[in-house]
């Protein structure tokens, strides 16, 4: 009797769903908690959660083409992923490394290369970068057409005429320098970061990434 009691168990774990192994170590539901409301957050969706959340905004079309289309006076859609909450810059401003890497983009995209590079450079600290290099790998990187006739460094700024940005976030490096993530949109890799640090009454670019 007690055999075939056995083997009839046996054949009710074979066939059952995940058979009759007992998970060790394992809380009752009610005392496992919840990843994201532990951690502050609603879900998957949530912005801070990894690669996975994405934030969409409108930002004004001003000053020509951009590159989701639109005209002036209306309004075009960005996209960015690991952005909580997209900070714009819509105007130069030497007295702050945002308003700074406003003109550091504004010289990138003026039609004149040779102008456009001078007041680059001016930007630059050149403690940091050889004016040649600056040249080389940031200004010229920076103003680049793909294959696909893709300007790369279009995904961070409103439009071709327009050097506007979001600012993803701020981290201080002490003593004097910011590392200011721009938002790229559409979101492909990551949103890159630019280093400004005070050098007497200005902002000036320490590091640099073309897009």
């Amino acid at each position: 009797m007690g055999a075939r009691v056995l083997l009839v168990t046996i054949v009710a774990c074979a066939v059952a769903a995940g058979g009759c192994k007992k998970k060790k170590n394992q809380a009752p539901p009610e005392e496992r908690g919840n990843i994201f409301r532990d951690a502050g957050m609603s879900g998957p969706s949530d912005p801070r959660y990894g690669s996975q959340g994405a934030v969409t905004v409108d930002r004004p079309v001003t000053g020509g083409a951009t590159t989701g289309g639109g005209e002036p006076g209306t309004t075009i859609q960005r996209k960015y992923k690991n952005c909580r909450k997209p900070t714009p810059v819509l105007k130069a401003d030497p007295t702050t490394p945002q308003g700074t890497l406003y003109s550091v983009f504004e010289a990138i995209l003026n039609p004149d290369e040779e102008a456009g590079f001078t007041k680059f450079y001016s930007l630059i600290d050149p403690d940091f970068q050889s004016e040649r290099d600056a040249r080389r790998y940031w200004f010229k990187q920076a103003r680049l057409v793909d294959k696909k006739g893709v300007r790369p460094f279009l995904r961070l700024v409103y439009g071709e005429k327009n050097p506007s940005f979001d600012v993803c976030e701020v981290r201080e490096e002490p003593p004097t320098a910011k590392r200011i993530f721009v938002g790229k949109s559409p979101p492909v890799g990551s949103n890159p970061p630019f280093v400004l640090h005070k050098v007497g009454d200005k902002w000036l670019i320490k590091s640099f990434t073309p897009f």
